[in-house]
């Protein structure tokens, strides 16, 4: 039997978009919600806009220069949505726990998100059938 992963709640769902302004646009217009927070990860190549629902956040994300992950994304599926993220009370004994169950991972150790103070880390999406899968812990300072 495997060892159940403790999760708290949705921490993120992250939407693919070939232009994040009028993705935000369109949200804005649509439901009427705040931009909660904006910012540009260059590694990994993404320009975010996210608006909280409850403790879960909706990302709308582009890619920078049409060569990472986002953009490979949508040349192979269109715009919609690429990641669900989990918020866990320690990323590195969630971690552990996938590990014990045979998870196939992308990350064997937490990342750190520096900008927001959390550790994160990547469950491939062979695992949860297509979907980029993500643990997190910590929580949003906005």
């Amino acid at each position: 039997m495997p060892e159940t992963l403790k999760t708290n709640f949705v921490d993120h769902i992250c939407i693919a978009v070939k232009n994040v302004e009028q993705a935000e646009e369109d949200y804005v217009n649509a439901f009427g919600w705040d931009v909660a927070y904006r910012y540009v990860d260059e590694p990994e190549k993404i320009k975010v806009v996210g608006f909280m629902v409850g403790p879960t956040a909706i990302e709308v994300m582009e890619d920078l220069d049409g060569t990472g992950e986002v953009a490979k994304f949508i040349a192979r599926s269109g715009e919609g949505v690429m990641l669900i993220s989990y918020n866990v009370d320690n990323c590195e004994q969630s971690l552990a726990v996938l590990k014990k169950n045979n998870v196939k991972l992308i990350d064997q150790k937490p990342r750190f998100f520096a900008a927001h103070n959390r550790n994160f880390a990547f469950i491939h999406p062979r695992t949860t059938h297509g979907i980029l899968t993500e643990i997190i812990d910590g929580e949003y300072d906005i």
